[in-house]
């Protein structure tokens, strides 16, 4: 090989180099909400004699905005947000502006799956188990308050970004998010209280940037 060709293969290379380490990663931790019963009206049972699963335990949602207001978008994203055990599961998600939801009912009874937030209305009807429902876009950011008609203490956020950089915590508050370009960003996390904490940050080139939000 000429000298030539060995400089084209090197910086190739180099390009390759460049590029896996282009992105940096946020990890860290949130302080979490302590878990609460659901807000339904005394002496409320629930209009099923199955058993009533636990909800989940409280997570957070993370994810990070940037001055521009300008974001890439992912394509063909769609939640699958089940009725089983008779909550909703997740009951707690995220999902970028142009993505899709479905609710498939796993449990032995109808369910009617609705919402009235402004950012987005719908009302599935009544569905059987396994019965395909309608699938629902969300075009809008904003908080999706979901829940079901016939079970009172049934309760589901859907939080809708326009940013791709976005997870959930686990259940001790921790989180990843990895290949988020350099940069300055506005940390927000999302409580099941729909408390918001926010904290600014600095995403370096093949870095970790570690973070801590607390109240």
């Amino acid at each position: 090989m000429n000298s030539l060709g060995l400089s084209l293969s090197f910086l190739a290379l180099l390009a390759c180099i460049t590029s896996a380490h282009a992105d940096g990663t946020v990890q860290g931790s949130v302080s979490l909400d302590k878990p609460k019963p659901p807000a339904v009206g005394p002496g409320y049972k629930p209009e099923t004699q199955n058993p009533v699963q636990n909800e989940e335990a409280p997570r957070a949602i993370v994810y990070l905005e940037n001055a521009s207001g300008k974001y890439p978008k992912k394509s063909g994203e769609v939640l699958s947000i089940r009725q089983q055990g008779y909550q909703f599961r997740p009951s707690f998600a995220v999902i970028q502006t142009g993505g899709a939801a479905e609710f498939p009912n796993r449990d032995d009874e109808f369910h009617n799956v609705f919402s009235y937030s402004r950012v987005r209305r719908f009302d599935l009807g009544r569905f059987r188990k396994d019965e395909p429902s309608p699938r629902i876009d969300f075009d809008k950011p904003g908080l999706v308050k979901i829940y079901c008609e016939i079970h009172q203490h049934m309760r589901c956020l859907v939080l809708v970004v326009d940013t791709p950089w976005y997870t959930t915590t686990d259940a001790e508050g921790a989180f990843t998010l990895p290949k988020v370009p350099s940069g300055d960003y506005t940390l927000k996390a999302l409580l099941p209280s729909e408390k918001t904490l926010v904290q600014k940050i600095t995403v370096r080139d093949g870095a970790v940037t570690k973070v801590a939000v607390t109240r």
